[in-house]
């Protein structure tokens, strides 16, 4: 209610505020110095209103605050004061009370507390703490609480003696707090009872679910604040992502995270099949904005019940039609759910009231969570977590008052900021305790027993947060004073939870920090306990070599395992690996079927063997080969082994991510160039306006060419592939221009065959496919499509296979055609090419773009040699794919440039390893399969080797040629 006011006093009045009046660090430190001017006298803030500019700006806005809130809000200050004034009047009778370890008291606390002292049976109760010197810590709040209460600051009492006190210094966090752990299951194996016990931490929120966590594991129970927030639960993460999905347009990849990450539920069906359509919203190539979600998924269907009736047309496979309708069913229903969820995010925004948004957001909460029903499989916290969120909606729904008419970020914001909130309590009483070192109890003789503070954190004095808001330097002796939270208060809360224990104090100073990759020196209190248990001050060096009774050094987790007793059943078994070898190993993998494989897996994988670990599946039945097969198959066994297994026998493939782009998508660009020169060689074939036997393209026919590419950059422009607006005009004349220039390319290239058009996207496969059979019997049939064809005046074949990219890759295939022992497309493409009895007698690349006029066509002659050259090539695939040889093919190195596989080095930066487990691994005779591949020279023929041995029949499988 307080930030709302606040907020909309901002709005109306930011005065200096005005240029960072809507930053939500501004709301909130207006609010806080709201807070801190409540407790101060109206004399002083008059002397500061009088100071004038930024000094006053924050006063009046304290004041107009105060006198808006007033109708209907009452604070700590007005309730403090209403009860000092009861209690000073004598109207009230009052039983004994005690005043428990105060603290700092502000103004109206204080005159509560005198009024309380007055009316007489008020006993206070303050907390000394005893130093590692001997001396008395008394509570730094002690002198003003003696002044408050009108006595003396009454004298404190002998230092009492040091239970017996335990520092160890381990390596980073994660040891330290296994370190605590174990010396809790050491503590209650020899008779503490758990409540006696308490692990004071570090206030973070990352060290209190550390601990919750190593707490967990160790099967240990205790009491200790929630370390889950509501935005955290299922209600909660379900808000976050709805409100930035409403921020960012509801952005293909947030919507993928929401679905993945709460169990949503289609108003009009049933539970969201959040992969398959993460799988559709991929394919259709979705980015962001509603309109992008229903048309390109709405293309997308409509593409997809198209193969479904060619495919029931042909009377093909059933259940393929039946999967391509059901695929279509399923992408219509997600661009009816995300239509409808666009359209509750408008009406959420365009809703101008507190009530109505808070009702619209329950309204979704039902719709796309589930009813009662759903949520009966839900643990109790996410059930307690759904109840909290309709208590914070309750309370912001009550704010129409304060901001009649809220802008949608100012909702926003405050929803989130309620989200943050803790979600109740962790455990029950009677069991360990956990607390942040601020709120340890300052008293002596606590029932606690254990602490392990760390440097910098809460052992080491550290300084308040600078404020957002700061007056100018010479201004600010008049400012109030922040946080209370000085080096001397953390000394004594350090000494508080030191004192309090009454059995036996346990230190862990951690050395080294992962979360920042740094050293981390002892701090200023722990070296002073150590200085006292010692008698001098360690150099951070000589750690490792200090011993004393009362010091532990751990030195790493393996050392800890060796030496320390385990606390949890996975300490005890690495423990037991750790101290007895192999001997325990066994056991462990006769006892534990996971262990036994992945011990197994590390010990093969480290072997010189290649082993079904690496990717050897000799002996296995593969039926990869027995389907129709293609060049672009077989090369990727040739640049990867271990990506064509992945890929073709588990069909893991990486899934491209669309994304919003300025320019032209490759695929795009290819896809409208290949469209327009099929079109431009079929239409002409129906027109018989060809040009013939190495004749040049005409004008008309260039022309031609101009408008077939303008009807298919308005087709890739209607179905959302085309690039940017701002760009799309300039790419545009530019594809005109590379196609025209090709065409004139091809015109010299056609005069110099004597060739002339007569087939474009010639497809082969099923049953018309290329049926090649090997020296050993074996047949292989391959499907595919060729780009073009031409005849020349001799009666002769020539393939053409077009190319948008760059010819760099290819630039080898004139001298060696195979480099590699890859580049298979061409002869594939003239050996389905033959009809008629006619042969192909060159097949070529040709590129289009800017491209050298030296490397517009890159190709050669088709004769028997390169036939005979192919089916070796061919024939040593098939060998290695096969003999199941799927070893992994990383990069000879890490640059950018490198050729990058998404199976060898996932993230594309480091495939070292990958690299030292191949050549480990070289000598094996099947990984050899592939590495003899690259380096053969397919054109060398082995006299016991004749091209008859290797001629393969070609055809349909009956011996008749295609």
């Amino acid at each position: 209610m307080v930030l709302a006011a606040t907020r909309r006093l901002l709005a109306e009045r930011p005065g200096a505020f005005a240029p960072v009046a809507d930053h939500p660090s501004v709301e909130h430190t207006v609010m806080a110095t709201h807070r801190n001017l409540r407790e101060v006298h109206p004399e002083a803030l008059d002397r500061l209103s009088a100071i004038g500019g930024p000094v006053a700006d924050p006063v009046d806005l304290h004041r107009s605050l105060v006198e808006r809130l007033e109708p209907t809000f009452h604070d700590e200050r007005e309730r403090a004061v209403v009860a000092a004034a009861r209690i000073a009047d004598g109207t009230t009778d009052l039983p004994p009370i005690v005043l428990y370890l105060p603290g700092a008291l502000v103004a109206s606390e204080r005159r509560l507390v005198g009024a309380l002292a007055a009316a007489g049976g008020l006993t206070a109760i303050v907390g000394d703490a005893d130093g590692a010197d001997g001396s008395v810590s008394a509570d730094p709040h002690l002198a003003a609480l003696a002044e408050t209460l009108g006595i003396e600051v009454p004298e404190a009492g002998p230092a009492e003696s040091r239970v017996p006190c335990t520092v160890a210094s381990t390596p980073e966090q994660d040891e330290a707090v296994r370190y605590a752990i174990r010396r809790i299951v050491e503590a209650a194996q020899a008779g503490t009872p758990l409540d006696r016990i308490m692990l004071v931490h570090p206030s973070s929120a990352d060290d209190a679910r550390l601990i919750h966590e190593r707490l967990a594991s160790a099967d240990i129970l205790f009491h200790a604040s929630g370390i889950r927030r509501l935005d955290e639960t299922i209600a909660g993460r379900f808000l976050g992502g709805l409100l930035n999905l409403s921020a960012r347009a509801v952005r293909r990849v947030d919507l993928e995270a929401l679905m993945s990450d709460v169990p949503l539920w289609d108003p009009d069906h049933d539970l969201v099949p959040a992969r398959a359509w993460a799988r559709l919203a991929a394919r259709a190539g979705v980015v962001a904005g509603i309109d992008d979600w229903t048309h390109r998924l709405g293309r997308l269907a409509t593409e997809l019940d198209a193969e479904a009736e060619v495919e029931a047309g042909s009377e093909g496979r059933s259940w393929l039609v039946g999967r391509l309708s059901a695929e279509a069913a399923r992408g219509r229903n997600l661009s009816a759910f995300v239509e409808r969820l666009d359209g509750s995010l408008n009406d959420l925004a365009a809703d101008a009231s507190w009530a109505g948004r808070c009702r619209r957001v329950r309204d979704l909460l039902r719709q796309y969570l589930g009813g009662s029903a759903a949520h009966q499989e839900w643990p109790t916290d996410e059930i307690l977590g759904l109840d909290e969120v309709g208590a914070v909606l309750d309370a912001l729904s009550e704010l129409g008052d304060i901001e009649p008419d809220p802008v949608y970020r100012s909702f926003r914001g405050a929803l989130a900021a309620e989200l943050r909130r803790p979600l109740g309590r962790t455990g029950r009483p009677g069991s360990a305790f956990r607390s942040p070192v601020s709120i340890v109890p300052r008293a002596k003789r606590r029932p606690c027993d254990r602490g392990w503070p760390r440097r910098g954190l809460h052992a080491n004095p550290s300084s308040g947060r600078p404020a957002p808001i700061r007056p100018p330097p010479d201004r600010r002796p008049h400012w109030p004073a922040h946080s209370p939270r000085t080096a001397a208060h953390q000394h004594h809360a350090f000494l508080a939870a030191l004192t309090s224990a009454a059995e036996r104090i346990v230190l862990v100073q951690p050395r080294g920090d992962l979360r920042r990759s740094g050293d981390r020196p002892m701090s200023r209190l722990l070296l002073a306990e150590f200085e006292a248990l010692a008698g001098h001050r360690p150099e951070p060096d000589d750690l490792d070599r200090f011993t004393a009774p009362w010091f532990d050094h751990v030195a790493s987790f393996t050392n800890a395992l060796d030496h320390d007793d385990p606390a949890t059943a996975q300490e005890y078994d690495l423990a037991a690996a750790v101290r007895y070898g192999r001997t325990a190993i066994d056991g462990l993998r006769t006892d534990d079927p996971v262990v036994a494989r992945g011990i197994e897996m590390l010990d093969e994988r480290a072997s010189s063997k290649f082993t079904r670990f690496d990717g050897n599946l000799s002996g296995v039945a593969l039926s990869v080969l027995d389907q129709e097969l293609s060049a672009t198959r077989l090369e990727k066994w040739v640049s990867c082994p271990f990506a064509f297994f992945a890929e073709y026998v588990l069909g893991v493939r990486p899934l491209e991510e669309p994304s919003e782009r300025t320019d032209l998508a490759p695929l795009v660009r290819g896809s409208i160039v290949h469209r327009v020169l099929e079109r431009l060689i079929t239409e002409g074939l129906a027109d018989e306006t060809l040009p013939g036997a190495g004749d040049p393209w005409t004008s008309d026919q260039r022309a031609q060419a101009g408008m077939l590419l303008t009807e298919e950059c308005d087709h890739a422009e209607a179905r959302g592939e085309a690039a940017h607006s701002r760009f799309w005009p300039t790419i545009r004349s530019r594809l005109a221009a590379e196609l025209d220039d090709f065409l004139v390319s091809d015109s010299i290239f056609r005069a110099r065959l004597a060739s002339r058009p007569i087939a474009a996207e010639q497809r082969f496969g099923g049953g018309d496919a290329l049926v090649v059979t090997l020296a050993d019997g074996r047949s292989l049939r391959f499907r595919g499509s060729i780009d073009r064809v031409d005849l020349t005046a001799a009666d002769g074949l020539v393939v053409i296979d077009t190319k948008t990219g760059s010819p760099d890759r290819y630039k080898k295939i004139s001298g060696d055609h195979f480099p590699g022992g890859s580049f298979l497309q061409l002869p594939i493409y003239a050996l389905a090419a033959a009809m008629d009895g006619r042969m192909t007698r060159h097949a070529t690349y040709a590129f289009v773009g800017e491209i050298a006029d030296g490397d517009r066509h890159l190709g050669y002659e088709i004769d028997d040699e390169v036939t005979t050259a192919f089916l070796r090539v061919v024939a040593s695939i098939i060998g290695g794919i096969g003999g199941g040889s799927f070893p992994h093919h990383p990069p000879d190195n890490d640059r950018p440039e490198a050729h990058r596989c998404p199976h060898c080095s996932p993230d594309g930066l480091d495939a070292r390893r990958v690299r030292a487990a191949r050549a480990r691994k070289a000598a094996d005779p099947l990984l050899a399969l592939h590495e003899n591949h690259l380096t053969t020279d397919f054109f060398t023929t082995a006299e016991s080797e004749t091209m008859t041995e290797l001629e393969p029949t070609v055809g349909d499988g009956t011996g008749v040629g295609r």
